[in-house]
């Protein structure tokens, strides 16, 4: 028989042609040299698998170390901090807005407001009906939830500082619409637009804050986010007092431009630098944030540890759910949850009630700002304690005066809906001497309220959330948290109404009490204490650990 013709092979390059090779006389050394490389790619693979572990091991003793920041600079901090944090005071400034100019914006004619269109003729007149009004209301918080679905991957994309900047145009052209509005359509389109960039500012601006921290100040500066955001409310209050709504707009469409170029001024977070190569642009912004005299190459070194742990293995938005990771996400989300079921909305909205309970003549705009003063008070004394008692401490405290202060005000609505009742039924009735004589009692526990709101829960969870959550999962888990939070805000500012009407002031008061109830429980079985604590020890309260040098999604 004549040989088998040797094998011919169409050639990959232009397909046309065929490319014939001989058969080699002896097929054993083949399946011996295919035998002979199998071997070879095992003992490179593990080869490999020994060099990524030794990386490991060796990432993870540099982590063991301890940090000397005695020679770090704590002003560039300071300044650094303020800079990134001016988005949340925009965000305040959006988030006050409404409560200050409705009186001009519902052409209420029995109230005390400055001078604004009155004429109906006019282009620029605009009258809003309840339900227009709490659209304009809730739509920030709607923007809010929409832009922190999408700030962790921004930021891990583009960088925190570069997200920063560009963040300066929603806001700016939000303001500019509000400010040449002549229909309802587009305050709501300009609402929702800032509260878009806020919404995307609360995921990135705290995490720049924990990257660029140390030890020492970190709780203080963390608390920057909230402390600007009610100073933003507060700053928002005054213009109300005496200012058209549209000049408000106008003098808060400045805010955004001060921010760019704040940050601008800035380093970017040295830990993203290094996550992207950039060693040479980390050791700038390390000497810019703790000085020329801080040797920064132990802190470079733990940074490099942790990107390459970090870099070990893709990053899926389903390690979200991963063994080593939901539970400091979960306690994440409680912390946001707990905030904004504490009852914050249901106070604000029935302060003008406990005021007129109590006996005051004041003005509710007046009213308004001396509660944003009392926020902000709060908020930075609580920043001077909590490198002190610890977050955790402060966060229990709030819980428990709010749960106070909750059941108190439904104890008094409930005594006050009851000698309604009486009154209708029977006029000559004198319950409305024992209210009367009960006045101070909302008013004493609405104060206590919004103390101990801005003492723990207003501004902890914006602190925690970044030092809790592993870098592996900060964006993505960041987003969800701050989604859970503007979703919840943005539920309860638009169904509290409804909610008054069908269980009373007295039953929305309790209902809230109880959930404080409930975030006292989450306090202390659930939280960490995460003050003067490395990130690895922060994770070890959850019992397990990211895995060093395997993709997995267990």
């Amino acid at each position: 028989m004549p040989p088998a013709a040797p094998p011919r092979i169409r050639c990959s390059l232009c397909g046309g042609c065929f490319l014939v090779f001989p058969w080699p006389k002896n097929m054993a050394s083949v399946n011996e040299g295919f035998v002979a490389d199998e071997d070879v790619n095992l003992e490179k693979s593990q080869d490999l698998e020994s060099r990524n572990s030794s990386a490991s091991a060796k990432a993870r003793e540099i982590l063991g170390g301890d940090i000397d920041y005695s020679a770090a600079r704590k002003a560039p901090l300071f300044i650094a901090t303020i800079a990134a944090s001016w988005g949340a005071f925009i965000l305040g400034s959006f988030l006050g807005w409404s409560s200050p100019v409705q009186p001009q914006l519902q052409q209420i004619q029995n109230a005390t407001v400055p001078p604004h269109v009155t004429n109906e003729e006019s282009v620029w007149y605009v009258k809003l009906d309840n339900t227009e009004m709490a659209m304009v209301g809730s739509f920030v918080n709607l923007g809010a939830l929409l832009g922190a679905l999408s700030g962790g991957f921004l930021m891990d994309r583009f960088g925190r500082k570069l997200v920063l900047i560009s963040l300066s145009l929603p806001f700016v052209v939000g303001w500019l619409l509000i400010i040449v509005a002549v229909d309802p359509s587009m305050l709501y389109i300009g609402r929702i637009l800032g509260g878009a960039a806020g919404g995307i500012v609360s995921v990135v601006a705290p995490s720049y804050v924990g990257e660029i921290s140390i030890p020492s100040v970190r709780g203080l500066l963390g608390f920057s986010f909230q402390l600007m955001v009610v100073l933003g409310i507060l700053v928002v209050s005054l213009f109300g007092l005496g200012l058209d709504w549209r000049l408000i707009s106008a003098i808060e469409a400045v805010f955004p431009f001060i921010f760019l170029v704040s940050v601008l001024y800035i380093p970017e977070s040295p830990y993203y630098s290094v996550k992207k190569g950039k060693s040479s642009e980390a050791r700038d912004a390390l000497k810019w944030l703790r000085g020329p005299e801080y040797d920064m190459e132990q802190e470079l070194a733990e940074m490099e540890a942790r990107v390459r742990i970090e870099l070990s293995q893709k990053s899926r938005f389903s390690d979200l759910w991963s063994s080593w990771a939901w539970k400091p996400v979960m306690v994440a989300i409680g912390l946001m949850v707990f905030q904004q079921l504490s009852g914050i909305n249901a106070a604000l909205f029935n302060a003008v009630a406990i005021f007129e309970s109590a006996g005051s003549e004041l003005d509710t705009l007046v009213a308004a700002v001396l509660l944003n003063v009392d926020q902000v008070l709060f908020c930075f004394i609580s920043s001077l304690l909590v490198e002190r008692l610890g977050r955790r401490t402060l966060f229990l405290i709030s819980e428990v005066g709010m749960c106070i202060s909750m059941f108190a005000l439904g104890a008094f609505f409930f005594i006050k809906e009851q000698c309604e009742k009486e009154l209708e039924a029977t006029p000559a009735s004198d319950c409305q001497q024992q209210v009367t004589a009960l006045g101070w009692l909302p008013l004493t526990s609405l104060i206590l309220f919004i103390a101990t709101f801005a003492v723990g829960a207003g501004p902890m969870p914006w602190l925690m959330f970044g030092e809790i959550l592993p870098a592996r999962v900060k964006g993505p888990g960041g987003s969800v948290a701050s989604f859970t939070n503007w979703f919840l805000a943005f539920i309860v500012t638009l169904t509290f109404v409804d909610i008054q009407e069908a269980i009373g002031s007295s039953g929305a008061f309790w209902m809230f009490g109880g959930f404080c109830v409930l975030g006292i429980f989450f306090t202390l079985f659930l939280l960490p204490e995460t003050k003067g604590k490395t990130p690895e020890q922060i994770q070890a309260f959850f019992g397990i650990h990211p895995p060093a040098n395997a993709s997995s999604s267990d």
